[in-house]
């Protein structure tokens, strides 16, 4: 596995935050079994067509060597989730992490309500087929 020094830039509680790593990819094996998580707004706002916004959602808990993938199938009349964001930015998989934000495109100008339904989540466990490097901080 090839090693390489890379930056990794997220926000912590609003701050920008940057940090170099020593991380190297690596491979692992995903089950059949899965949940569904559902991802619910926690604010009210509008978006327009072609618009995208952060929204607040009710907390998800994501436990290690867990991976979210969004479903496919379209849930909300007016957004489309694109993806994701934990309190605290990036960690590594084997983190908990708790989801507590939404990225989501409009599919046509509207609202988006507290309390809405505005995607599923499928989270699958993970198993690492390799010996994984844990990444660290330089």
């Amino acid at each position: 596995m090839k090693k390489e020094v890379i930056q990794v830039v997220s926000r912590d509680n609003g701050e920008l935050t940057s940090k170099k790593v020593k991380a190297a990819p690596y491979e692992f094996t995903m089950a059949t079994r899965a949940k569904w998580e559902m991802v619910i707004s926690n604010e009210n706002m509008e978006i327009r067509a072609g618009e995208f916004k952060k929204v607040n959602v009710k907390e998800i808990p994501l436990d290690p060597d867990m991976v979210a993938l969004p479903c496919t199938f379209s849930h909300h009349a007016v957004v489309s989730l694109i993806k994701v964001g934990a309190k605290g930015g990036a960690k590594p998989v084997d983190s908990e992490r708790i989801i507590n934000s939404a990225y989501v495109l409009g599919q046509e100008s509207g609202k988006i309500r507290e309390g809405d339904l505005l995607a599923v989540l499928n989270i699958f466990p993970i198993m690492f087929t390799r010996e994984a490097m844990t990444p660290r901080s330089l």
